[in-house]
């Protein structure tokens, strides 16, 4: 075991709150950071353990892999290098006061080279100092004989990584389309053409990978590509690797079978086994996959999403599996790690992911107030639009992702075609490679046609993100009552549909819901009016609600 990984594993002896990474809470980070190991990149820290009275990580001990940061209450932080320690004792003195009262004191010694020794802090609120003598002495026997300590980040995507690093894990998820069939049909080319474009494979990496899809005749072990992986990935990422990796099997694994039974699936049992992955996590990650699909497929709303993120991620704390794991290349729509963190981070989640080059950001009204502002918006219904926000950025992803896919696709299908033409040129001779290319571009072309479909179908659902479901009929007419704007009163109108809705009080009222069934071309020109006559305008959408209230109040009075 590594040193890093004995920390992780054992840094909760010492309190009831320790924060490990990639799960660390930012704002926790960042008190950790500025107070007790000042200047330290964020992305190499192991874990905080908090001793701070009310909670803010300002004070504590934050373990690197090569160092300990230690800073008590009052005091000036330390740092206690790893590689100049020899040993670690725990030392408890009573001292007896004269009113008879014994009072115990807990000290965690640290001895270095030299004969030269020194005191941890006696202040760290709540403490464990057997646990910390526990743990350095850990730490010191894990290093081996060469007492090699390093540190190494925690908290960085595949697409951050080296390009051989991204290169052999794609080739694992090749490997597994391969498995069943011995090829790679359009919708697994598709996805894996996805994924690589999710974690930005350099152009001469993906010539290389094109060639490896083509067939099994160069197919590398899964055993030698998983040790590449285990030698060249950072040790701290390698957890997150391996879960990830699972992750986007399993996705291959779904696009071909209608039901979960994954244990029935040689391959991914002995992947599990390699890298020592529980049928619990392995649960976790089809549930995380079916999350990701249910977003779009029932067109979840931003609550909606956060609860069930929120929910996802205590299920996965449970189990052991990282939140960063399972986005670590994205998202399985086709989502990059990027498109989720700028969207988590609309929600205030943005550091539940753990992973590096996270921005979170608020917007806020205050032209006349946040209350009132949010309440006129309930009102007229345009809160119900911005509860979409996270949808719109994820869709907006997706669209940007396969239209890079695509492009990769269009690349792969040029080759084979001009290989093609001159396999062609050359006569009979040939007439077996010619068939072999000939299938290669029909899966290609099929592979293009597949990408080329869910762009259309994720620019169609950004566009019903930004419309109403359903449409208020008196404010619709309040804002086409002008004669020059009948017609887009009757335009709207047929886009919607009347249903019955049972209010809360028991009451039947007939409301108009959008047909979602509409052609994009007709639903981008829906949100066009509906923006033109000013719908979703906080101030028009106001005084027309306001207005068609009074004309129904009045003719209720009259009827």
């Amino acid at each position: 075991m590594s040193v890093e990984s004995y920390i992780k594993e054992n840094v909760t002896l010492l309190n009831g709150k320790v924060h490990i990474a990639p799960e660390i809470p930012e704002k926790k980070l960042n008190n950790a950071i500025s107070s007790i190991a000042n200047e330290v990149d964020p992305d190499y820290i192991l874990a905080i353990v908090d001793c701070s009275i009310f909670g803010s990580g300002k004070d504590g001990l934050v373990f690197l892999g090569d160092a300990v940061y230690v800073r008590g209450t009052m005091e000036k932080p330390k740092v206690f290098k790893y590689e100049t320690m020899v040993s670690a004792e725990y030392k408890l003195t009573e001292t007896q006061k004269d009113n008879g009262k014994v009072v115990k004191k807990e000290e965690a010694i640290l001895y270095f080279q030299e004969d030269q020794q020194e005191t941890i802090t006696s202040n760290l609120n709540g403490i464990n100092y057997e646990g910390i003598v526990q743990i350095i002495n850990g730490i010191l026997e894990e290093s081996g004989e060469e007492k090699e300590y390093v540190s190494t980040t925690q908290t960085l995507p595949l697409a951050e990584m080296d390009e051989n690093i991204k290169l052999t894990y794609i080739k694992l998820v090749c490997n597994y389309a391969f498995s069943n069939d011995d090829i790679i049909d359009a919708n697994e080319y598709a996805e894996i053409v996805s994924l690589i474009t999710r974690v930005e494979l350099a152009s001469e990496k993906r010539l290389e990978l094109r060639n490896y899809m083509y067939s099994t005749s160069d197919i590398e072990g899964n055993e030698a590509l998983i040790q590449y992986i285990m030698k060249h990935v950072p040790q701290g990422s390698f957890d997150i690797v391996k879960k990830s990796l699972i992750k986007d099997v399993l996705f291959i694994f779904r696009l071909n079978h209608d039901t979960e039974e994954w244990s029935q699936d040689a391959f991914i049992v002995e992947l599990q086994k390699k890298l020592q992955i529980d049928d619990d996590q392995i649960e976790l990650i089809l549930t995380a996959i079916k999350h990701d699909e249910d977003i779009l497929k029932e067109r979840k709303s931003d609550s909606e999403i956060k609860k069930t993120m929120k929910e996802l991620a205590a299920k996965a704390g449970a189990v052991g599996v990282p939140m960063a794991a399972i986005y670590f290349t994205g998202s399985v729509m086709g989502l990059g790690a990027t498109g989720i963190t700028s969207g988590l981070a609309t929600l205030g989640m943005g550091g539940m992911l753990g992973l590096s080059s996270m921005a979170t950001g608020i917007g806020a009204a205050v032209l006349i107030g946040v209350g009132a502002y949010k309440g006129i918006k309930k009102v007229t219904g345009i809160s119900e639009l911005e509860n979409n926000k996270q949808r719109e950025i994820m869709l907006q992803s997706i669209i940007k992702n396969a239209q890079n896919s695509l492009n990769y696709l269009i690349e792969d299908v040029n080759q084979i075609s001009q290989q093609l033409m001159e396999e062609v040129k050359k006569g009979q001779g040939t007439s077996m490679k010619v068939e072999k290319l000939s299938a290669l571009l029909a899966k290609l072309s099929r592979g293009a046609q597949a990408t080329t479909e869910k762009i259309s179908h994720a620019e169609k659902e950004s566009v019903i993100a930004k419309l109403p479901q359903k449409v208020n009929l008196s404010r619709i007419q309040e804002l086409t009552n002008q004669a020059t704007r009948e017609k887009l009163r009757t335009f709207i109108l047929s886009c919607y549909t009347e249903s019955e809705e049972v209010k809360e009080d028991g009451t039947i009222q007939t409301i108009l819901r959008l047909n979602n069934q509409l052609p994009l071309l007709t639903l981008e020109r829906l949100y066009a009016v509906l923006e033109n006559i000013g719908y979703t305008n906080v101030k028009d959408a106001s005084i027309a609600s306001a207005k068609g209230a009074a004309k129904n109040l009045f003719n209720n009075f009259r009827g």
